[in-house]
Formats: structure tokens, sequence, C-alpha cells
């Protein structure tokens, strides 16, 4: 009921609108704006296919899959975030929580630093890297079931350790630790259609996997005996939706680095808009957080071009600026 009356304005043909309309504005922007303008009526026809020279090779070469991944990562993490503030029953979980971005991040750094493999190489060892961290904190979390405080303590006590290590291997490579340092931060320099086709399909899916659990997801917030009464095994939920959430994340540090603050915040917004109901909370935060990730792309190749800045710069100013506005607002 308290859902209900957080969101009567919900409708699925109404926010079906109002999703596309926003991506389709935001896209449009993202295409536009850079260190070269381009006009809306040429992005119309690079995209029809009937202008090539300078504007395809902005449109279609750089900005267009760039973008493309951009809604994917943001929605990835809001995601990721919704469903471990929901397994862990903690308000301040994100996607970081299983160890996963740490376990990514620690992956990079080591192929990058100690082997002779090629830069394209980087994602294969973030996307190994987080799955590791990820198992690593889920076994150490196991006790025969998946209980959320012992998960939550395992992924702090790995994020810990692969960040001791690759501050430790950063001190020791010295002049080429600039680079690491920048990806670190996170960002979509240089991604394009690729990046985008080595997480596009798999991304889509783990979201339409969330969607259709979201029926599980609200019987989590009812309380584990609760839900035992009903004859379900909450470990094998909390397990199965805890993975799914390490999947989504581990594609976008594949792709984008540990990009902070979009999985913590997106979640409790969204619930400002449309309540606790997942159901509706789900659709919302995936929208909200691909917008947000465009949003900062756009800002960080903007602001002080031609230099780019890193995009989790404005991901942790943007979100942090938001929580403190949440914790103002709901007393969290």
């Amino acid at each position: 009921m308290a859902s209900e009356q957080a969101a009567p304005w919900f409708r699925w043909g109404g926010w079906g609108l109002v999703a596309l309309s926003g991506s389709l504005v935001l896209i449009l922007m993202s295409l536009s704006l850079g260190v070269v303008p381009v006009a809306a009526s040429a992005i119309i026809e690079v995209l029809l296919g009937e202008q090539g020279g300078l504007a395809k090779v902005l449109v279609w070469e750089l900005r267009l899959p760039r973008t493309l991944l951009g809604l994917l990562v943001g929605a990835n993490l809001a995601v990721a975030g919704v469903l471990m503030q929901a397994v862990t029953r903690n308000p301040l979980a994100s996607p970081s929580l299983t160890g996963v971005m740490a376990g990514g991040a620690l992956g990079v750094v080591l192929v990058m630093s100690y082997s002779s493999w090629p830069a394209t190489a980087s994602p294969y060892a973030a996307l190994v890297g987080g799955v590791l961290g990820a198992a690593a904190s889920i076994g150490l979390a196991w006790n025969g079931r998946l209980a959320p405080v012992r998960l939550a303590l395992a992924g702090v006590a790995v994020t810990a350790l692969c960040s001791a290590v690759v501050t430790a291997v950063l001190l020791n490579v010295g002049s080429s630790a600039d680079e690491l340092f920048f990806w670190m931060a996170g960002g979509l320099l240089g991604r394009s259609w690729p990046q985008l086709e080595l997480i596009g399909a798999t991304s889509l899916a783990g979201l339409l996997l969330a969607l259709v659990f979201r029926r599980q997801l609200n019987l989590l917030a009812l309380g584990d005996e609760v839900v035992r009464s009903l004859g379900i095994r909450v470990w094998r939920w909390r397990l199965g939706l805890a993975v799914l959430a390490v999947f989504l994340t581990a594609q976008v540090v594949a792709v984008a680095g540990p990009i902070g603050f979009v999985g913590l915040v997106i979640p409790h917004l969204a619930r400002v808009l449309v309540g606790d109901d997942q159901r509706r909370l789900l659709p919302v935060a995936t929208c909200l957080g691909a917008w947000l990730m465009v949003v900062a792309d756009v800002t960080a190749r903007t602001l002080v071009a031609p230099a780019e800045l890193p995009v989790g710069l404005f991901t942790a100013t943007l979100g942090g600026a938001g929580f403190i506005a949440l914790i103002y607002r709901q007393r969290l």
C-alpha cells in the first residue's frame, strides 16, 4: 500500500513513454556535444546512412557506441545495486560489496604491470578478476547458507585485501601507474563497438533476468521467517540474486573500470519516486542509472575539452551530492 501511495502516477504505458523520450533526448545530446559539435540534422542523416565524412566518424564510430555503452553500464550498476540491497537487506549496500570491483581492478593492474599481454586483454582480465573476487567473498560468507551480514563482512575483507595489493603494485611500477590510475577512476574513453559487443547481449540478458525475479525480491523484503513459511528456501534466492548482481557488475568493470556511487544512490532515488515495490523500482532504477551515466560521460568529455576527465569523478560527485540530499530528506 505504501508503494502505491508513493507512486500513484506510475503506469507502465506512461512510464514507458517517459523512459523512451528521456533516453532519446540524452542519446541525441551525447551524439551532438563534444570538441566538435554535430547538428541534430547531421546526426539523423548519419544514422539514416545519408551522410559520410567527419560527421559519420564522430557519430557512428566514436559517440554512438560510447553512448550505448554508457546506457548499459549505468543500467547494470543501478540494477546490481537494487539486487545487493535486497539480498543483504542493507540500504548502504552497493555492487562493490562482494569485492567484484576491487577484484577486477586487481586483475587489470596485475596483467598490465607484469605481463606482455596487449591492452586489449584488460577487459578480460577485469572480468576474470571481478568474478574471482566475488567468488572469494561468497565462499568466505558461505556457512551452509548465505547470511547477509557474513556476505557484507566477507566483501569488505576481500575488497580491502585487493585494494592493498593494487596499491602495492602501483607503487612498484612507477611511471606506468598514471594510465592505471586513470582506468581505476572509471570511464568510457576509447571505448567503441568491440566493448559494446563484449557485454551488450549478456548485459541485456542479465537486466531482463532481474526483472523476471522481481517477485522474489519483493518476498525477500518480508523477512526470512515469513519467506520460509511460504516454503521458499531463502538462501538459494539470496545466492542466485547475489550471483546475478556480480554478473552485471563484472561486465561494467570489464569495459569501464570500477565506477562508484551509481549502484548505491540510484536505488534510493528510485524509491523516492516509486516506492519499494520491485515491479516499479527495477525499471525506474534501470532508466535512472543509464541516464546518470550518459550525463556524467558527456560532462567528463566536454567540461575541460579537448582534455577528458574520468567519468568516475562525476558519478562520485553527482552520486555523493544526491545521497546527501536523500539523507536530509529521509534521514537514512
